[in-house]
């Protein structure tokens, strides 16, 4: 009697420890396997205005050689956003970086020529009446050396030499970035990858906007942008969602350098010659001073995840 009544003591322990009770409502169990987590990947691949694509690294697109003052250089390309993010839009943005020049040496200051207009040996120094002289040999300047060491840039209406003290060797510390203006930089778009014009000359006009770069601009008087005044600053371009593209348009322009700039520029102390013919061909002496020199810069074309400040 004693062990059947220690069983029933056990087993109603049980039942009130709940033990043997715990499936007893409906239930249903289901499970999310093989959950997976990666990052996402930002992927900017240049194109050029053909549509080829460069998906490691941009091509040079400015290579501009013997450019005459009022030289327009354009380039057109797009921005293709290959990236998975999906979260935003990310930024894109041009970065002007490592821009370097160098300065070439200019000729000898003077040649004489005889009356073939072969170079011969001719006296020490310049006819005193006029610039070309009144018989021969008859000395020619060589512009570059007399813009940037002073001599004879030219002469009056009557014939008289009008000497220049120069502006020294013009170029070797850079200068012809001073020379390189920004005319514009726009953008079209952003497209649909399989909408996007597949040439510069398909994309809509009104697409077109122009990027404001006043906020560069170092010397307001002038009117232009240059391309110095650009280095190492971020351009916002705007955004590219994933998988869309937008069409960039580049153009740069050598300018002429009148005496009226270089006087303002602090360069020259004064002007020759005046605005008005025949004189006026004489006006953009200061630009000899950099022929022949030349200028390197690379452009970086940078899609953020986050907009720069």
């Amino acid at each position: 009697m004693k062990h059947i009544l220690l069983s029933v003591v056990v087993i109603g322990s049980l039942v009130v420890a709940g033990i043997g009770g715990t499936f007893a409502d409906f239930s249903d169990i289901e499970i999310s396997e093989d959950n997976y987590f990666a990052a996402g990947a930002l992927d900017l691949v240049v194109s050029n205005y053909l549509g080829v694509e460069y998906p490691d690294d941009a091509p040079t697109f400015f290579m501009v050689t013997g450019a005459l003052p009022c030289c327009d250089k354009s380039v057109f390309l797009d921005l293709h956003n290959y990236g998975e993010g999906f979260q935003f839009s990310p930024y894109a943005y041009l970065h002007i970086k490592n821009l370097d020049c160098g300065w070439v040496m200019p000729k000898q200051p003077y040649a004489w020529l005889n009356e073939a207009g072969d170079k011969v040996d001719g006296p020490a120094s310049l006819p005193v009446v006029g610039f070309l002289g009144t018989g021969y040999p008859r000395p020619v300047t060589e512009p570059e050396y007399v813009a940037e060491m002073g001599g004879v840039a030219g002469e009056l209406a009557d014939g008289t030499a009008v000497t220049v003290v120069g502006m020294g060797e013009y170029g070797e510390d850079c200068r012809l970035q001073r020379h390189v203006g920004v005319i514009k930089i726009e953008v079209a778009g952003p497209y649909e990858h399989d909408a996007a014009p597949m040439t510069s000359d398909a994309v809509p006009a009104g697409d077109w906007r122009l990027i404001n770069l006043d906020a560069y601009d170092d010397d307001p008087k002038d009117g232009v942008i240059k391309l110095n005044e650009l280095v190492c600053e971020e351009i916002y371009l705007g955004q590219i969602p994933a998988c869309q593209k937008i069409w960039v348009h580049i153009a740069l322009h050598l300018q002429d350098y009148d005496e009226e700039a270089a006087l303002i520029d602090g360069v020259i102390t004064e002007t020759y010659f005046a605005e008005t013919y025949p004189e006026a061909k004489w006006d953009h002496w200061c630009t000899n001073a950099y022929q022949s020199d030349y200028m390197m810069f690379d452009m970086a074309f940078e899609l953020l995840q986050t907009e720069v400040p």
